[in-house]
């Protein structure tokens, strides 16, 4: 870009516009990897809940009862204390991957809001450097 007296400058603007418009690429990206742990998240509480409602049953049992495990298209016999024993860990991996994702969607959610402040901030200067050229603009045609 060249001034009115030919000086040859870089269009600083553009340039910091450019920024923004990246960094709110990456805001974007991180949102939406936040949506995609919060649906995991929405999956893993209800299979939770299933198992703890499954456990509450079985719980209830006593033996001697007939328990079958559907594995493939054939159902199997299963004792109660096996049952109890499948469901508590199944529980345990739920519990694990729910606090995992927990973690994840907090991190990111952190990095989105420290991205956030650093667009703000980028755009506050942008609007700056603008007025300024504006101002200078404004100097240059008015000293004609």
């Amino acid at each position: 870009v060249r001034t009115k007296k030919g000086v040859s400058m870089t269009n600083q603007g553009q340039v910091m516009a450019s920024a923004v418009d990246n960094e709110i690429g990456k805001f974007r990206n991180i949102q939406e990897e936040v949506k995609k742990y919060r649906n995991d998240l929405a999956i893993v509480l209800k299979q939770e809940t299933e198992n703890e409602m499954v456990m509450i049953e079985l719980d209830l049992l006593n033996e001697p009862v007939g328990i079958f495990k559907l594995l493939g298209p054939v159902l199997i016999p299963q004792g109660l204390d096996e049952s109890r024993q499948t469901v508590r860990k199944r529980l345990e991996f739920i519990r694990s991957e729910k606090e995992r994702l927990q973690k994840k969607i907090a991190q990111r959610e952190n990095s989105c809001e420290e991205l956030a402040k650093r667009i703000g901030n980028m755009q506050a200067n942008l609007q700056k450097t603008t007025a300024d050229a504006v101002r200078q603009i404004q100097a240059q045609h008015g000293a004609q």
